[in-house]
């Protein structure tokens, strides 16, 4: 186990995963900001204002553990204008969604190696199914999420508290779970490269797994010491920015994997 971490890290750096992992979080930070404004617009016009509000800041708080209160501000200004967020995120999200999936192909390449090209309209819709698909696995693990809490909220309250230490301990599963098919989606359909569905699920694995546990880190270092709160108006950025990061080092360690898995 120790030696293949090693050997993990040890490809990692060799292959200049930390330039890499800044690559992708660059280009995924602006590419995530129409499609935040569509989301935000949807949402807008399906639950109405105040409902939306809620159900996008519970969202962010369950995919970014740096939230500071802010992002709840951020997402109110902008249910506001749900007319204004959905026509540019629209527009915005067709333009840029190829660099979400485009920067994380290119990043891979260079662990993995490069295998053809792809055509401009099938890389468009490429790029448009793995973003939906994506965005269905957020929704799917936010409800199911919300159903465990209420459901162990429930049961406490009837007096049932060991089963509500149940769902407690289901509650992290499911974040797990939800990690484990974003990656194996990333794996499976980012690199030009074919990769095999075994050396997937062993990269999305180690991913989800190194994925949660700096969720938990992540999670103290700014709630706990507040590391972000000298950015003041821009905390929120900055620690959305920083968490791409985190989250693209994690998508290259799950390709170096795939890549000593295949050695």
């Amino acid at each position: 186990m120790l030696v293949a971490a090693r050997r993990v890290l040890g490809a990692f750096l060799d292959d200049d995963g930390p330039f890499l992992a800044g690559a992708i979080a660059y280009q995924i930070f602006f590419a995530l900001i129409p499609l935040l404004a569509l989301i935000i617009g949807i949402f807008g016009f399906i639950y109405g204002t105040q409902q939306a509000e809620l159900e996008l800041a519970q969202i962010v708080r369950g995919l970014m553990p740096a939230v500071t209160g802010q992002e709840t501000k951020l997402v109110g200004q902008l249910v506001q204008g749900r007319g204004l967020s959905l026509g540019l995120g629209l527009v915005g999200t067709l333009l840029t969604v190829t660099a979400i999936l485009g920067s994380i192909d290119i990043a891979i390449s260079h662990v993995l190696g490069r295998e053809g090209r792809r055509a401009f309209v099938r890389e468009r819709l490429n790029s448009m199914a793995f973003v939906l698909l994506v965005l269905v696995l957020a929704v799917a693990s936010f409800v199911v999420s919300f159903g465990v809490q209420a459901a162990g909220s429930a049961l406490a309250d009837s007096g049932l508290r060991g089963v509500r230490l149940l769902f407690e301990l289901i509650s992290p599963l499911v974040g797990l779970a939800f990690g484990f098919w974003f990656f194996y989606l990333v794996f499976r359909f980012a690199p030009r490269r074919r990769v095999a569905p075994a050396p997937a699920r062993r990269a999305a694995l180690v991913s989800a797994v190194l994925w949660e546990i700096a969720k938990v880190a992540f999670g103290f270092l700014t709630r706990g010491l507040g590391i972000f709160e000298a950015y003041g108006a821009l905390a929120f950025a900055a620690g959305l920015l920083t968490w791409i990061y985190v989250t693209a080092v994690i998508i290259l360690i799950g390709a170096e994997v795939v890549k000593t898995h295949d050695a």
